[in-house]
């Protein structure tokens, strides 16, 4: 069912700097890899935004890397079936050394290989079983067999803020509409714009194509799947201001970006001017 692989492919974040706390969201995401190398952690990475890993302080122009970042594993417990989460801290120097980002600081993506850190978590837990459900390449928008176009709907996941089910742990799942055109640079950028109501703390959310049963075999022939299936579109980033108004638009980064900045990113500086 796609409601169970949606709980656990999202995470709750938390950052610290300077005594204060900040709140933004993330997903796992995993590269594929020959099958004879699989493995429950292979090439696993955490995709947020790059202004996720910053703190401001007021009155000044420059972002500074977080003191650390916190982000969740869920987990159940084997006695009890119940769902329970597993932290995992790093700090600004682990940041410094696990998390890429591209050059292009306008470019809103970050991603942290989590390999050693949660497996460092999990051999401090006993009687759980780890639920992790990644979004792959596979699930990448240009693997699907319908075009996707303006006006298409779907479904922003996260934390908007930290906001979520204390008692099933699940993420908060809101609708909306591409509301620009799919596969340009809206306003210059690798990104698009989406039609829908979102919140601070919604930063680093998957943004997905809307779950369906149909797809089409060999592009031509409707066909029925045993189980919902959807397609990640991006990495969603916040709401443009423009003449002081948002218009309910939201920025979403396209998935491309994903990988290529696991293949080409760089370590993220310890501050810069924006």
């Amino acid at each position: 069912m796609v409601d169970k692989q949606l709980l656990f492919v999202t995470t709750l974040i938390s950052t610290h700097y300077s005594g204060k706390v900040f709140c933004g969201s993330g997903f796992f995401f995993q590269k594929d890899f020959p099958e004879e190398e699989e493995d429950l952690l292979n090439n696993y990475w955490l995709v947020t935004n790059r202004h996720v890993l910053y703190a401001r302080l007021e009155s000044q122009q420059k972002k500074y890397l977080v003191d650390k970042l916190t982000f969740r594993v869920r987990a159940e417990k084997i006695a009890t079936s119940k769902l329970t989460w597993i932290e995992v801290t790093l700090t600004k120097e682990e940041l410094r050394q696990n998390a890429k980002v591209l050059p292009d600081i306008g470019i809103d993506i970050a991603v942290i290989d989590i390999r050693e850190k949660v497996k460092e978590a999990i051999d401090k837990e006993k009687g759980i079983r780890v639920t992790l459900s990644p979004i792959k390449d596979s699930t990448l928008a240009d693997k699907s067999s319908f075009p996707v176009e303006v006006c298409d709907d779907v479904m922003v996941i996260g934390y908007p803020g930290g906001y979520y089910d204390l008692t099933n742990l699940y993420p908060i799942v809101k609708n909306g509409t591409i509301a620009s055109m799919w596969g340009a640079d809206f306003r210059g950028s690798k990104c698009f714009a989406i039609d829908a109501k979102l919140f601070p703390g919604s930063s680093g959310s998957l943004v997905i194509t809307k779950p369906r049963m149909e797809d089409l075999k060999d592009g031509k022939y409707l066909t029925w799947n045993t189980a919902k299936v959807f397609y990640c579109l991006g990495v969603y980033s916040g709401r443009p201001l423009f003449n002081g108004e948002t218009f309910d638009l939201g920025l979403v980064w396209y998935y491309s970006l994903i990988p290529e900045t696991i293949d080409k990113g760089i370590a993220p500086v310890d501050e810069y001017c924006y």
